[in-house]
């Protein structure tokens, strides 16, 4: 790797990760107040931006908003993401529809549906798994009705 001189304020990792995505031949991409249709990169950078798809290795997002996400880690706070499917997510202040990874580290994380192998911090769901037994028993009993009763019902209608 190419020898970096590190300010006192620089983040190493960033450095490192920087240099990752140019040897793999993955271009970084830095998106300020602005918005983009699809991002394939393997480093991305947000701030105040919108974006409907991004597929990377890093994503470091900053009071932003993304339809789709998938990466390698993601790191957000105050944004709103479609849909994740990561291996690291570290989140702060973020809404989403669906989390799946496998490491969620959440300061403040608001989701319908989280699937995740380890979760750690202040995390809020719509689907527990009690909420997602009493939705799978009223579909079955929906189907139930209407294979049962409706077929009856259709029945007497006709014959009248």
């Amino acid at each position: 790797m190419n020898e970096y001189l590190y300010d006192s304020y620089d983040n190493p990792l960033e450095a490192i990760a920087d240099e990752l995505s140019q040897a793999l031949n993955s271009k970084s991409v830095d998106i300020h107040e602005s918005t983009t249709n699809q991002i394939d990169a393997g480093q991305v950078t947000m701030r105040q931006s919108a974006a409907r798809t991004i597929h990377a290795h890093a994503i470091q997002m900053e009071e932003s908003a993304v339809g789709f996400v998938r990466a390698t880690t993601v790191d957000a706070s105050e944004s709103a993401l479609g849909g994740v499917v990561a291996r690291e997510v570290t989140l702060d202040s973020v809404t989403t529809p669906i989390l799946i990874a496998q490491h969620v580290h959440a300061e403040e994380l608001q989701t319908l549906a989280l699937f995740a192998v380890r979760v750690e911090g202040n995390v809020r769901t719509v689907l527990t798994p009690v909420a997602a037994l009493a939705m799978g028993a009223g579909f079955a009993l929906t189907l139930l009705f209407m294979r049962r009763v409706l077929p009856k019902l259709f029945a007497t209608a006709r014959a009248k």
